[in-house]
């Protein structure tokens, strides 16, 4: 297993990771070649490689009104997932994030998987405001905060 900060756009490591959050999100969700483009130049993006391939990856964007970050999305492909990549991921930014001064980290969550808010609840994170069609009718969205 091994960290890697995405540092510079390639096509390849772009599709990688494209085909990566397709999967993940069923279609629902992910990004496309223009949001993994301006992730990597202008937030944090960072994957766990295994063997040579991506198998899950986490974004981040900074908020300028204070000194938080937006956990854009965090996503390991089917096959690799209930190993530790996504708590190994949420570990490691977070330390790096503490690092450069970052104080808060917020996201948001689907109410309806259990799974992740429990692991985002594990890492300290308080389930906060419910926001009602957050990505549409009936995509409704929590609101999770912790402070680093």
């Amino acid at each position: 297993m091994e960290l890697v900060h995405i540092k510079e756009p390639d096509y390849k490591t772009m599709q990688e990771i494209i085909e990566l959050e397709k999967e993940a999100f069923e279609g629902n969700g992910n990004v496309d070649l223009w949001i993994i483009k301006a992730l990597i130049r202008y937030g944090l993006v960072f994957v766990v490689k295994v063997d040579g391939k991506i198998v899950s990856i986490i974004e981040y964007m900074q908020n300028f009104n204070e000194k938080s970050v937006f956990l854009y999305g965090i996503s390991t492909l089917k096959k690799y997932r209930h190993r530790g990549f996504a708590n190994f991921l949420l570990n490691q930014t977070e330390s790096y994030l503490k690092k450069l001064e970052f104080q808060k980290i917020e996201l948001t969550v689907d109410p309806k998987n259990e799974i992740a808010k429990s692991m985002y609840i594990k890492h300290g994170y308080v389930q906060g405001k419910f926001l009602k069609d957050e990505y549409g009718k009936n995509i409704d969205r929590y609101i999770m905060k912790k402070n680093l």
